[in-house]
C-alpha cells in the first residue's frame, strides 16, 4: 500500500487540520516497474518553493518546487533488478513511500479494442489465469476518462480498483491485463531476462484523432469539423446548465417517456425507447478529437 508517514508525531486535534501537500501523480504506485538503462524522471507536487528529496536504489536526488508547488527531478540510469525496493519521497515532515518497485522494460500499450481485449476474454484464459506465475510482470490499466483540456493526472477510484493501480501477473490480479500486452510481456521477459511493466492506455472504438493533441490537429483544415462539433456540444452543455440542467432534462424526458409508454401499451402499440442517461452527460467525458 502506498503509505504517507509524518516524521513528526501529531498529538493534538488542532494539528489535524494541516494539509498533506506532498503528492505524486497516480502513474507512480506500489509494484510499478521503472525503465532500465535511462534516466528516470520523477515529478509531483509539494508546498510552493519547498525542497523535495527522492531516494531509490542507493540514489538520492533533490529538487525545489516552484511557486505553484510543482517539482521534477531525474534519477540516474538504473540497472535491471528483480528485487522489490522502496522509493521514498520526502519534503519537510511529509513522506511518501512506494513499495516493491522493480527495474526493467516499460512499454505503453495503446490502441483500440484489440489491445483493450483482456486476458480473461482470450482463448484458454481459465488455464492461463490459473497457472500464471510471473509477479515480475506488472501492468496498470488507465481509466477511460476524457477532458476538453490536458490534465496533470488521471483519477483513481481507490487503492483496490482494477483501473489506475499497478497489478502483477498472478492468478488473483492478471485477468484484467491486456491480452496482447500480457503475451508480449511474457516473451520479452523470457528473452531479455528482465521485469516488464505495461501501461495500458487502450480505448476501444477510438479514432486516430483521439490520440493526437488538439494543437496538432488544428493544423489540418480537414479536422476542423470535428473541433466545431465538439465546441458546439460543449457550448450547449454550458448554456443548458451543465450537470444540473442535464439532470432536470433527463428527469423531464423520463417522465414524458413513462407517459408515452403507458399510452402505447394501452393501445397495443410499440413502446417508445427509454431515454439513454449517457446522452445527458458532459461531452468532455466522452471520446473527442484531441481528447
Amino acid at each position: 500500500m502506498r503509505t504517507i508517514r509524518f516524521l513528526a508525531l501529531i498529538l493534538f486535534a488542532c494539528n489535524l487540520s494541516a494539509v498533506e501537500t506532498l503528492r505524486l501523480p497516480n502513474i507512480f504506485g506500489d509494484k510499478m516497474v521503472l525503465q532500465r538503462g535511462k534516466p528516470v524522471r520523477v515529478w509531483g507536487w509539494a508546498k510552493p518553493n519547498a525542497e523535495v528529496t527522492v531516494a531509490f536504489a542507493e540514489q538520492s536526488k533533490t529538487a525545489k518546487a516552484n511557486g505553484e508547488g510543482q517539482w521534477t527531478l531525474q534519477l540516474d540510469k538504473l540497472t535491471t533488478s528483480f528485487k522489490g525496493r522502496e522509493l521514498a519521497v520526502s519534503s519537510g515532515a511529509e513522506k511518501i513511500t512506494l513499495t516493491n518497485l522493480l527495474v526493467g522494460e516499460v512499454w505503453v500499450c495503446g490502441g483500440q479494442s484489440n489491445m483493450e481485449w483482456s486476458l480473461r476474454a482470450s482463448r484458454d484464459s481459465d488455464l492461463e489465469v490459473a497457472s500464471v506465475d510471473a509477479p515480475h510482470i506488472r501492468f496498470i490499466r488507465l481509466p477511460h476518462v476524457a477532458w476538453p483540456d490536458a490534465k496533470e493526472d488521471f483519477p483513481v477510484a481507490n487503492e483496490i480498483s482494477s483501473e489506475g493501480n499497478w497489478r502483477q501477473a498472478i492468478p488473483e490480479q492478471v485477468e484484467n491485463c491486456t491480452a496482447v500486452g500480457y503475451y508480449f510481456a511474457q516473451r520479452i521477459s523470457r528473452r531479455l531476462k528482465v521485469p516488464v511493466g505495461l501501461i495500458d492506455v487502450s480505448w476501444g472504438g477510438t479514432m486516430a484523432q483521439h490520440w493526437v493533441l488538439k494543437d496538432t490537429l488544428k493544423k489540418f483544415p480537414e479536422m476542423q469539423p470535428y473541433h466545431e462539433q465538439f465546441d458546439t456540444a460543449m457550448k450547449a452543455w454550458r448554456e443548458g446548465g451543465e450537470k444540473e440542467g442535464a439532470d432536470k432534462r433527463y428527469a423531464a424526458d423520463l417522465k414524458a417517456w413513462e407517459k408515452s409508454r403507458a399510452e402505447a401499451k394501452a393501445k397495443g402499440e410499440r413502446e417508445p425507447r427509454r431515454p439513454n442517461q449517457n446522452n445527458y452527460t458532459t461531452p468532455a467525458n466522452k471520446r473527442q478529437p484531441g481528447g
